[in-house]
């Protein structure tokens, strides 16, 4: 069992963690935007262990930082970085339960990386767009995605249980599962 209390964190020294340690340790907003745009679609258990360690220390270094504007608040992406950190660390479920909270993810590239398998296509509510129904390769969890775009594409996620490989259960990271 790992006891984070009763070790001493060690930062990383070389390789993507360090990388993105620094990145978000840095006072450079665009260094932490980009850093936080990886982290966000990062699925690599070594690093996540690394970086979710520095949670704290991470919070405390971009607390007060104007990381600009554009037409979507840049913050979001940092916002979500830390959430998905916070998620690895509390061991709060499947990753696909992140899905709604970020519009990032593509349901045609998560399937390009083996994080989901697209099962059918079909047009989105009030015909904007396709619907993506997938499904999660590792937890066998049933998704619809929506196509969105409002000066940007964007993806509206919806956990759909009757869609389950293996029949429908609770969505991935609710409290209790």
């Amino acid at each position: 069992m790992r006891w984070p209390f009763s070790a001493r964190v060690v930062a990383p020294s070389d390789g993507p963690a360090a990388e993105r340690l620094q990145a978000l340790l840095s006072s450079d907003p665009s260094r932490i935007r980009a850093a936080a745009r990886d982290i966000a679609h990062l699925r690599e258990a070594t690093e996540l262990d690394v970086l979710a360690a520095w949670v704290g220390r991470i919070d405390r270094a971009i607390a007060g930082i104007a990381l600009g504007r554009t037409l979507l608040a840049d913050d979001v992406h940092v916002t979500f970085a830390m959430r998905r950190l916070r998620y690895w660390q509390e061991h709060a479920g499947c990753t696909c339960g992140l899905y709604p909270h970020y519009l990032f993810f593509d349901p045609r590239r998560e399937a390009q990386h083996g994080h989901v398998r697209i099962k059918a296509l079909g047009e989105a509510e009030g015909g904007w767009g396709q619907m993506h129904t997938v499904i999660c390769s590792e937890c066998g969890s049933g998704w619809q995605a929506s196509d969105r775009e409002y000066h940007y594409p964007w993806w509206e996620w919806q956990r759909v249980p009757e869609f389950d490989e293996l029949g429908p259960g609770p969505v991935p990271g609710e409290k209790g599962t």
